[in-house]
């Protein structure tokens, strides 16, 4: 039992003594990181302070030998006079420490650091260790090389923000100097409303009902069809339009300003109505609409369909060569010139579901270009060759593309590219032109 007691006292003193060796190391190394940082703060003072005072005597030599040279001047002090920040004979400077008292007092710091002296001047024996004293030295150099080298970090960011900010504003200013400012384009004002009741079977509300619609030009009610302009009526109330069928006939001839061609055609028709007699360019009708009986009105309509029918024929234009149109080959033109569109016009005249009718008819059930044919054949009619170029140009195998045709937009002539890859390619490249909405390569056609 003694012998366990003993063992039990003799560890319970050893861990106190470490407790204590650690708690002192702890100490000693919490002091040394104080004493450097006194250390330094006061070099730095010292410093400072021989800067201040070597300044302050330079310019008071300068200044006294100036005055001595030239002697007193008027309001000038008497020789033994003090004025304040000015010293004479015999008189010590109230100023900072000279360069050379710094100095001793940084001496005085060493040695004080050192440890103490013997009577002989020597130096004492140190408290600390040879082995502590060596550490404490190479610690501050290490601190002093760590302060340089993170000042000439700090330096060399600071030069490097400075001269790129002189870059950008550098920049800048030759950007401004060199562009002018972009004034946004102004919205395209919407067109003036035509005057849609010169076309015979428009009155005011039906005007009205197709501004409403989306229709208040000549040329916007000349590109519709009977079924669209109906539809346009009739969303805004009006179920009862029978002349509808005219509307765009009419509507061309004021987009095209032929007067004459107009007021032909609207005497040819009856309240807006075509009549039971095709319409011929070459017979003078008379204006059933200004004839008020009933039986003259009738006689005036025998007259105009017997000079219709005694009127020669206009000649048969020449077939042309329908093939110029992307998407018809040689089966399809003759087929086409068979069921008698023998012309670009009578091609540009025809919808796509009439082409379609005409090719079942001769047997031909597939034709996935048709949609594009009239548009082509416009181009032909009206002998616009570049328009009709740019066009096939944007066309794929006579077929519309994905994005809408922009005239504005060179588009690259897919049909020409052999290559699946290239040729995708370049759909791709065109569709960001025309979705960009500027000028561009040619896009790709088909």
């Amino acid at each position: 039992m003694g012998w366990f007691i003993a063992q039990s006292l003799a560890f319970i003193i050893i861990a106190a003594l470490i407790g204590l060796a650690i708690g002192i190391w702890i100490g000693w190394l919490v002091w040394g990181r104080r004493a450097k940082g006194k250390h330094a703060a006061e070099k730095a003072a010292a410093a400072a302070r021989a800067d201040y005072a070597a300044t302050a005597a330079s310019d008071a030599g300068a200044e006294t030998g100036s005055r001595a040279d030239d002697g007193p001047a008027e309001g000038d002090p008497a020789a033994g006079e003090t004025v304040e920040g000015e010293t004479v004979e015999g008189e010590t400077p109230d100023v900072e420490p000279v360069p050379a008292l710094a100095a001793a007092a940084t001496d005085a710091d060493t040695t004080a650091d050192a440890g103490p002296t013997g009577a002989d001047g020597t130096p004492g024996p140190d408290t600390d260790t040879a082995e502590d004293g060596a550490g404490d030295g190479a610690a501050d150099g290490a601190a002093d090389v760590e302060v340089e080298a993170a000042g000439s970090a700090v330096v060399a960011e600071a030069e490097a923000v400075a001269r790129r900010a002189a870059e950008t504003e550098d920049a800048t200013v030759a950007d401004a100097g060199t562009e002018s400012p972009k004034t946004p384009e102004a919205p395209e004002a919407p067109a003036a409303p035509d005057n849609l009741r010169r076309i015979e079977g428009i009155g005011p509300k039906i005007a009205a009902a197709l501004v409403a619609a989306g229709y208040p030009t000549y040329a916007a009610i000349a590109a519709a069809t009977e079924d669209e302009l109906r539809e346009a009526v009739a969303g805004q109330g009006i179920k009862f339009a029978p002349s509808a069928a005219t509307w765009a006939d009419q509507a061309q001839y004021l987009v095209d300003s032929d007067a004459d061609g107009l007021q032909e055609y609207q005497d040819y028709l009856v309240g807006g109505q075509e009549r039971r007699a095709k319409f011929t360019e070459n017979v003078d009708y008379t204006d059933v609409d200004e004839i008020e009986g009933a039986e003259a009105k009738a006689a005036a309509l025998a007259a105009d369909e017997a000079e219709a029918a005694a009127a020669e024929p206009e000649p048969e234009p020449e077939p042309q060569d329908l093939r110029r149109i992307e998407g018809i080959g040689p089966k399809i033109d003759a087929t086409l010139k068979a069921a008698g569109y023998t012309t670009y016009a009578k091609v540009a005249g025809a919808s796509e579901s009439e082409l379609r009718e005409a090719l079942a008819t001769g047997g031909i059930k597939f034709a996935p270009a048709a949609a594009s044919w009239a548009d082509q054949a416009q181009y032909l009619a009206d002998g616009d060759e570049d328009g009709l170029q740019e066009y096939q140009d944007y066309l794929v195998g006579g077929q519309d593309r994905a994005a809408k045709f922009r005239k504005n937009v060179d588009y690259t002539d897919v049909d020409e590219i052999e290559d699946a890859e290239a040729k995708a390619a370049a759909l791709t490249q065109d569709e960001a032109k025309t979705a960009a909405g500027g000028d561009a390569g040619p896009e790709a056609t088909a």
